[in-house]
């Protein structure tokens, strides 16, 4: 059956860029339907001792130099061969006596990823960050230099060991994200621009939010949240997770893939400039298979989608993926629906798939990559293990989770509107939570974040920014009673 979606709303909103602005006003959708970033290579130069690099003509790296000046002293002890690691880890081994400096560096970038090391008794330890590299195989080069840091000639040796770097999330980490808040930090105007960043964040540290999903357009509003992150959220224990909210800019959903994708890229990297090394995650898009992209059935199917549309859909996807990770690598990029059952969108950019009207489209399109998958799920839609499709009960987790096997947000829910009242609000809240809370270990369920935090049909908080809904206790009782 075909499951109702929310009703969107227009509203206009002034950019920060104009580049990615159209020369009219561009109608941007309120955050209900619109809410509803590493290492690069280091060239080694003729310096010698390892210091901004070496070169063959200013350090010998021929085996049988380098084992005259005493290669056998030096050897490597963690981590091991084909060590799976994650976050920071210590590379540690001996020296000898006859290496006076010893770094690390990415085999297949040059990189160096480990500050170089006068060794002490003869051993060395040398701490790496192993987020400046991507997850997956890597050989990692350890260097020692018969010359202090800096010093030009000498010789030296390297120890290359294969690892395996992956993104593993430790249970603390990951519950630390799991009580999540929407609201719009960065608009320009409304009761989220006159409220300060401190007054909003300490509602959200009363209600014991930690993580707050909050919309950027263009680069000035992601500076907002840049003056936020190192002001008031600074050192708070609350996190912030823009959403990049292309509806506010110049896309075109019936144009080319080619500049959807420009366009996407643009945005993704102009937001990330500012963010980078502040944020952890931001998601690439906001519902953008709710207008159009879906032209019959529930979305399921891969034949409920435009041809005519979906090149550009796929294409700013793409575009705000590349643009985030070209400017801050390490952050982690999520991509969402907004209509209850699309899934089947998320599926075909992962398989590349594109529709043409037929049952299974046709394979052989850029495959998508994400690296945490973002849904939205309303009361309106009912519970969201038992999605209803062609009158039969789906679990919608259980099919991201075996489409991707990555760890799931939940980016936007909460009640189904105006029309439920302030007790069933507090209710549905209290009722959502227990579900999901136990619901996260089974699904890799990291972050649930409501919407929203202050809205006259929506939050927990109306309009005025003061008076607070039933909800509101509900919310912040669960949490207190519920940790993570």
């Amino acid at each position: 059956m075909t499951l109702p979606t929310r009703p969107k709303n227009q509203q206009h909103l002034p950019l920060s860029v104009p580049s990615l602005v159209a020369a009219e006003s561009v109608p941007r959708r309120k955050f209900l339907a619109g809410l509803v970033a590493g290492a690069g290579s280091i060239a080694l130069s003729a310096c010698g001792g390892g210091g901004s690099g070496d070169s063959p003509a200013a350090v010998a790296n021929d085996a049988s130099v380098a084992n005259r000046a005493g290669s056998s002293g030096f050897t490597v002890t963690t981590p091991a061969a084909n060590a799976t690691i994650s976050g920071t880890i210590t590379v540690t081994g001996t020296a000898g006596t006859n290496w006076r400096n010893v770094a690390v560096y990415d085999h297949a970038t040059v990189a160096k990823i480990g500050a170089d090391t006068t060794p002490s008794s003869g051993k060395f330890s040398i701490q790496v960050d192993t987020t400046k590299l991507t997850v997956g195989s890597h050989q990692i080069d350890v260097v020692a230099f018969s010359v202090a840091a800096g010093q030009a000639g000498g010789t030296k040796t390297t120890q290359t060991i294969t690892v395996n770097v992956t993104r593993a999330t430790s249970p603390s980490t990951s519950g630390s994200l799991f009580y999540g808040m929407n609201g719009h930090l960065a608009w320009p105007d409304g009761i989220y621009h006159t409220m300060s960043a401190a007054a909003q964040l300490a509602l959200l540290k009363d209600l014991g939010v930690t993580t707050y999903r909050v919309d950027v357009a263009d680069a000035g509003m992601a500076q907002t949240v840049a003056n936020a992150l190192t002001g008031a959220f600074a050192g708070s224990g609350v996190s912030i997770m823009p959403c990049i909210n292309v509806w506010s800019t110049a896309y075109n959903q019936n144009g080319s893939e080619s500049a959807a994708y420009t366009l996407g890229y643009n945005l993704g990297s102009s937001i990330a400039k500012p963010l980078k090394g502040l944020v952890k995650y931001i998601e690439c898009g906001n519902e953008l298979d709710s207008n159009g992209l879906i032209t019959n059935g529930d979305g399921s199917n891969t034949n409920n989608y435009s041809p005519a549309i979906w090149p550009a859909f796929r294409g700013v996807i793409r575009g705000m993926i590349d643009g985030v990770k070209a400017i801050d690598p390490t952050i982690q990029c999520g991509v969402n629906v907004g209509v209850p059952l699309a899934y089947r969108a998320l599926q075909m950019l992962w398989s590349g798939i594109t529709p043409n009207g037929s049952a299974n489209g046709v394979s052989g399109a850029a495959q998508v990559r994400w690296d945490y998958t973002t849904y939205h799920w309303y009361q309106s839609s009912g519970d969201i293990i038992c999605g209803w499709r062609n009158n039969a009960c789906l679990n919608v987790l259980q099919v991201l989770k075996d489409s991707f096997n990555l760890p799931i947000w939940l980016t936007e829910w909460g009640w189904q509107g105006s029309q439920v009242t302030p007790a069933q609000q507090a209710s549905y809240v209290t009722e959502a939570l227990t579900e999901y809370r136990s619901l996260k270990d089974q699904y890799n369920i990291q972050s649930v974040q409501m919407y929203c935090l202050i809205d006259p049909d929506f939050g927990l908080i109306q309009a005025n920014g003061v008076t607070k809904n039933p909800s509101y206790a509900a919310f912040k009782n669960f949490v207190a009673a519920n940790p993570v």
